[in-house]
């Protein structure tokens, strides 16, 4: 099948759908490539050929009602007491049906390159609140019944810290992090990291794991990237215990399925993780050494979705009695003999991913909280220091920058809202060079993926290479669930 050599001019948006009775997204934020001229019958159009709603109803530049990919309805018209909320570019809009062009005349309206639309479901009990921002998913800090308040200032930390990032980092975990928090990067940076992490000849169980990480992430299944990242987990020889936790975390950011007679099955990581608890209710890595803060408090984060296990669910109890002892007097945990953004953080995800308020009692010290000691590490207009007055480090921020994420969301970044599923494949070993005038169909893309992009399933995304050709951004997770013509 040959490719038309005619060139499409497309725009770039950024788009949002957010649902405010249940705080939480339809559509987390994604970058979308469509036609230019687009209006806004066209965007929901390119959403639907993408499986990211299922129908939609429009009238004179109005939306009507949504039905999202789960099959579920959000009905507002004008027989419903709910609305739909249409915000470009931070402004509400009555409709998109017209615009002004720079001749004064009237026109059909059509999004500009750069735009941003967050669409908002608004039931008549919410009406009243605070209308979300684009990077701003939720004002609770947790699924507790008691929740810390959100600050701006945190807002102002994830902006500037992913911007710190991404100059001072490519590794895996940084991209993750992008794609956990909502943060766009460009096809350069992202198919760069993907491609090191395709090019590793013998990454360590670590390695692996993040790799994992960063790929399901990226909208890739692990099993479909260098030669199947999972299955190289799976029988991955000696894994240690930090190797281990990580390694529980990458099956879970996407529900892998993982054998259950596998070398390191999910039980075997299980039995692995809860063999390294002291007497004292900590996790350490060998076993007789002391307790370790970090791998105790990231071993809750693994453990967390097993809590109601009878056996899983005393240790996170006696981990968590333990972390409630080794909190100073003004709200830090430590690292050795010094305050550890690190280490703070990671009590910080492990608390959110157990749905624990940081206004819990066992976690505040002298009426300092975690969120407060954790901004204590923040460089201003910078990331995180590991160390307190100590310049940025990487591994500081982005542990810093998940934190501070599972507190905005109430849950654990490091699991995908939407899994992702299907048999697209990508093959770096053809190519070493990104180019940014590539706008043909790869030949390393495996046929089902071509066929999908020529049938313009995965079209219009124009001048991208071989990475970023299955994804619209970081957070454009791509479904094989594709509406049949």
């Amino acid at each position: 099948m040959s490719v038309s050599s005619e060139v499409q001019e497309n725009i770039t948006l950024t788009v949002s759908i957010f649902e405010n009775s249940g705080r939480g997204w339809i559509l987390n934020p994604i970058q979308l490539s469509c036609p230019e001229g687009s209006g806004l019958t066209e965007l929901i159009e390119t959403l639907e050929r993408y499986a990211y709603l299922e129908d939609a109803v429009i009238s004179d530049g109005q939306l009507l009602s949504l039905t999202d990919d789960a099959g579920t309805l959000y009905d507002g018209g004008p027989d419903q007491e709910d609305e739909w909320l249409m915000i470009l570019n931070g402004i509400e809009q009555d409709n998109l049906k017209y615009m002004t062009d720079e001749n004064g005349d009237l026109v059909d309206f059509a999004f500009q390159d750069g735009d941003t639309l967050q669409l908002v479901f608004s039931s008549t009990d919410t009406s009243n609140m605070e209308m979300q921002s684009v990077s701003t998913p939720s004002h609770s800090l947790s699924t507790a019944d008691d929740v810390l308040p959100w600050d701006t200032e945190y807002d102002n930390a994830l902006r500037a810290g992913c911007g710190w990032l991404k100059t001072n980092s490519d590794s895996a975990l940084a991209l993750t992090t992008f794609g956990a928090i909502g943060y766009t990067v460009d096809y350069k940076y992202l198919t760069r990291i993907l491609r090191n992490i395709y090019q590793q000849q013998t990454p360590t169980g670590i390695e692996l794991a993040l790799n994992i990480l960063c790929v399901s992430f990226c909208g890739i299944s692990a099993e479909n990237f260098s030669q199947n990242l999972l299955d190289k987990l799976i029988s991955f020889p000696d894994l240690d215990r930090t190797a281990t936790v990580y390694g529980l975390l990458a099956y879970d950011c996407n529900s892998y399925d993982v054998p259950a007679d596998a070398l390191n099955s999910r039980d075997a990581m299980l039995n692995v993780i809860m063999a390294g608890q002291n007497p004292d209710g900590g996790i350490t890595n060998i076993q007789g050494e002391e307790s370790d803060v970090f791998l105790t408090a990231l071993s809750l984060v693994a453990l967390a979705p097993y809590r109601d296990d009878q056996t899983v669910g005393p240790c996170i109890d006696r981990a968590l009695e333990w972390l409630a002892t080794q909190q100073d007097s003004n709200g830090f945990y430590h690292s050795d003999t010094y305050e550890s953004c690190q280490a703070t953080s990671a009590v910080i995800l492990a608390l959110s991913s157990l749905s624990i308020s940081l206004t819990d009692e066992r976690f505040c010290a002298n009426g300092h909280n975690l969120m407060e000691a954790l901004m204590q590490f923040n460089v201003e207009n910078s990331g995180f220091s590991e160390q307190l007055d100590d310049s940025p480090s990487v591994t500081a921020t982005e542990l810093a920058l998940l934190a501070i994420c599972s507190q905005k969301t109430g849950r654990n970044p490091l699991i995908l809202r939407s899994p992702v599923t299907g048999s697209g494949s990508i093959d770096f070993s053809a190519s070493s060079e990104i180019s940014e005038e590539e706008s043909s169909v790869p030949s390393t893309v495996d046929d089902g993926t071509r066929s999908r992009i020529h049938t313009g399933l995965i079209g219009g995304i124009s001048g991208v290479s071989v990475g970023i050709v299955i994804m619209l951004g970081v957070l454009l997770h791509l479904k094989n669930k594709y509406k049949s013509d």
